[in-house]
């Protein structure tokens, strides 16, 4: 019925559909902590693009994503700060007055 290509391509596409999928729930948790973070500090969020990714392995496996936090304080200039991302997992957020 199907042969090893076939078996093999459609574990190569539902491999791009997991990680795309990861990659948006990682954007969400990044677009939400920046979001609480622009509020507790009275700033204007402009976006969150993602910046880049690593994988590593220390012990078990690694995924850090960082996010650069686009905002403005006094609505007109437009600054930038960092997301980093563990895991799923908020490591760190700061933006450069």
């Amino acid at each position: 019925m199907f042969d090893l290509t076939t078996v093999w391509l459609m574990m190569f596409f539902i491999g791009i559909i997991v990680m795309f999928l990861q990659f948006r729930k990682l954007a969400e948790i990044a677009e939400s902590s920046a979001k609480n973070y622009c509020e507790r500090y009275h700033l204007q969020l402009l976006s969150v693009p993602m910046q880049s990714w690593k994988l590593g392995y220390e012990k078990k496996l690694i995924l850090k994503v960082s996010f650069i936090l686009n905002y403005s304080a006094d609505g007109i200039s437009a600054k930038k700060g960092e997301i980093i991302l563990h895991n799923g997992k908020v490591e760190h957020i700061h933006h450069w007055s």
